[in-house]
């Protein structure tokens, strides 16, 4: 599998994917998910999962999918990797991949959450077998890593969550998960569950009708929902007791001014999906809104020079 494989956010603006899976990194988000779908998390506070059993940093986009790559570099959470998260690589990338520690039993367990987000929910193969690949990949690079030699006893529980920007049903959401179950054919001898139950994939479909899901109006608010930044904030923090910080603020501000609408504007102007004047354009678009060049640095991949070059040319700064 290649990177070209990987369908961006914003249709084929990296920008946008970037300030999306930054802003969707962040602990406040990811407890929200864990919270919903991941058993261990059930009966835990929200600000619990944020600040108890998250551990680290988590990753976007660094830590390569494919066989002999996942691994190196050692550990896959604490930031020891410093790849760059551009699309251009030459192998696809796990969007956020991140460790939590069970509250109950103190257990590991590894985490990844993929974003597709185009339009047509088939995306030309099975969507299923792909997120399965990742959880298993994950299991498999933990050997020398959380456990070596034939010490299989420290393989880490994987949880792969796809969050699907479009549903198979059309504008009805959908959230299911799959796993190991054990089934007896014969006698009645029970395996401890924790001994198998090593893997969970769980698709979360999000439609166009509102629903009385919590999370998955989270996510359509963000995603989805054709509102400016500020209004996304209060509701954010009115809805969702959602205390953003800068960091969330500006990836939320970027990811609106760089949205689909922002972009396809762009496109009936001329300008080139994904060549340089492309990204110039979208520089100073954000320079307009008064983004920080850092922030723009940060989402368009070019120097600071260059956009301050734009800036002055064009009386934004």
């Amino acid at each position: 599998m290649t990177a070209g494989e990987d369908v961006l956010l914003g249709g084929q603006n990296p920008s946008y994917d970037k300030a999306a899976k930054l802003f969707l990194s962040k602990k406040k988000m990811l407890a929200w998910i864990l919270k919903r779908i991941v058993p261990e998390f059930a009966d835990v506070s929200r600000q619990d999962i944020e600040e108890k059993y998250i551990e680290g940093e988590p990753q976007v986009g660094s830590t390569p999918v494919n066989e002999d790559k996942t691994n190196i570099g050692g550990s896959i959470i604490r930031g020891d990797r410093t790849e760059n998260s551009s699309v251009t690589e030459g192998w696809v990338n796990f969007d956020i991949l991140f460790h939590a520690r069970a509250p109950k039993n103190g257990a590991l367990i590894t985490l990844i959450i993929n974003i597709e987000a185009q339009k047509n929910p088939d995306p030309g193969y099975a969507l299923m077998k792909r997120a399965i690949y990742y959880a298993s990949r994950l299991i498999s690079s933990q050997k020398e890593r959380e456990f070596t030699g034939s010490n299989y006893d420290g393989i880490a529980k994987v949880y792969t969550i796809w969050l699907c920007m479009a549903s198979p049903e059309g504008d009805e959401s959908a959230i299911n998960s799959y796993m190991l179950n054990e089934k007896h054919l014969y006698g009645d001898y029970q395996e401890e569950k924790p001994l198998y139950d090593l893997i969970n994939v769980t698709m979360l479909y999000i439609g166009k009708q509102k629903t009385h899901d919590k999370l998955i109006e989270l996510l359509r608010l963000v995603f989805l929902a054709d509102l400016n930044a500020e209004t996304k904030k209060q509701a954010l923090e009115s809805e969702y007791e959602m205390n953003l910080t800068d960091d969330m603020r500006e990836e939320l501000d970027g990811m609106c001014n760089l949205s689909e609408g922002i972009y396809e504007r762009g496109m009936e102007c001329g300008i080139e999906q994904g060549a340089l004047k492309n990204k110039k354009e979208i520089a100073l678009k954000m320079l307009k809104e008064n983004l920080p060049v850092d922030m723009i640095v940060r989402l368009t991949n070019l120097t600071k020079a260059v956009i301050l070059e734009i800036g002055k040319k064009n009386g934004c700064l």
